[in-house]
């Protein structure tokens, strides 16, 4: 008997259970659209901030001045080693530059060395934005690539040679490139590492080491893993943060120290917190907006069925089963509501991606419960009040006025 109530009360009344619907379908329209929006863009934002430059430095632990190359293999075998995008070590030396008798830093790093089989890296992954006019120099050569302000100095353009000095040893490279980065690297000679170890006199080894890691964003404030509770501790260590894959590299190499370089992974934080709280309020906005437009469709549905709803009670039915009545006419409405609205918010968030904000947003049909569930639970709160205020009167004051 409840169910055919029920549905019988839905048959009737059409114009205004449309306007319910349309209402909650706006407001989770916007709602998904907007939340599908947050979920790609954040990817994307932080993928994109994380390129501007490595998000990890390794250096010696205290007490020591290098580290061996071979040890950094062993970043590939953290648990988040999937996530290690690209590696470079840095062995810089102050040398005199002939013919010209320059002093200025000569760093040795890796270009496109194999570190496993199957994966190369080296300094232009680690430093998308370089960019250099040229080539940069082949592993196991004697070849440099200088930057812009140094190559001036020294008088020496794309195919010349410079000799290089230190103590009692010397190296000759053939530039192959000139870097402009509108930094430090323009006062810079960027040479094979291997080379650079000859010189030094310390074959095998580096001072400093970048990595880029694919991270989740991540403020400065992070808490000492020591103080963590267990939960909290396999919470922060099992999410791929600067901060746990840093711990991990330390696990991994406990003669270095792994800092997270917090320029860009604060800056990426930030960006996506002021941007996730901008669209949160739009889509609160929308919600509210869905929640007015129930409140309104709900309010003139119980005024026009108060003589019903009076004498439902004056014959004897509690007034909490008259209020779960309409509150469960009410919920059907969200719920279909929210269902359409979900659809068209996944398409119209797709399209708010790709056209406005340059975004490709995939397909979310997760969303799609969480819109219905919205959608019935807004409309159930903006039907509470009316409800309840039509029928928290006596039958016979509730009747009594549906006559009047």
């Amino acid at each position: 008997m409840y169910l055919r109530l029920l549905a019988e009360s839905l048959r009737r009344g059409t114009r205004r259970k449309l306007l319910a619907i349309s209402a909650v379908a706006l407001g989770t329209l916007g709602a998904t659209a907007l939340g599908e929006v947050v979920l790609a863009s954040g990817d994307r934002l932080a993928s994109e901030m994380s390129s501007y430059g490595a998000n990890v430095e390794v250096v010696p632990a205290a007490g020591q001045a290098t580290l061996p190359v071979a040890g950094l293999a062993k970043v590939r075998t953290i648990f988040w080693k999937n996530n290690i995008a690209a590696v470079a070590p840095f062995y810089p030396l102050r040398v005199r530059f002939s013919p010209a008798g320059v002093v200025a830093p000569l760093v040795g790093t890796w270009f496109d060395h194999e570190l496993e089989p199957g994966y190369r890296t080296g300094l232009p992954a680690t430093r998308p934005t370089l960019a250099v006019a040229g080539r940069w120099p082949r592993e196991g050569t004697a070849e440099a690539v200088l930057g812009q302000r140094l190559s001036r100095r020294l008088g020496i353009g794309t195919g010349g040679e410079l000799s290089a000095t230190l103590g009692g040893r010397a190296a000759t490279f053939r530039v192959v490139g000139l870097l402009t980065s509108g930094g430090e690297e323009d006062d810079q000679a960027f040479v094979p590492l291997a080379a650079v170890g000859e010189l030094a006199g310390q074959p095998g080894r580096f001072t400093r080491a970048e990595i880029f890691a694919l991270t989740n964003p991540e403020t400065k404030n992070v808490r000492d893993p020591k103080r963590m509770s267990p939960k909290e501790y396999d919470a922060w260590y099992c999410t791929a943060y600067p901060s746990s894959i840093a711990f991990q590299i330390h696990e991994t190499l406990p003669e270095a120290e792994a800092r997270v370089v917090y320029g860009v992974t604060g800056a990426t934080a930030d960006v996506l917190k002021r941007l996730s709280g901008v669209l949160l309020a739009l889509a609160v906005v929308a919600l509210a907006g869905a929640a007015v437009g129930v409140t309104a469709a709900m309010t003139a549905t119980v005024l026009e069925r108060r003589l019903e709803a009076g004498l439902l009670v004056a014959i004897g039915a509690a007034r909490r089963r008259v209020v779960f009545f309409f509150l469960s006419e009410a919920a059907l409405l969200g719920l279909f509501g929210g269902l359409l609205g979900g659809g068209a918010g996944l398409a119209a968030g797709r399209l708010l991606g790709s056209q406005v904000l340059g975004v490709a947003v995939p397909w979310m049909p997760v969303l799609l419960p969480f819109a219905a569930l919205l959608g019935l639970v807004v409309a159930v709160l903006a039907s509470l009040a009316p409800v309840l205020r039509a029928l928290g009167r006596y039958p016979a004051a509730i009747l009594k006025r549906a006559t009047a």
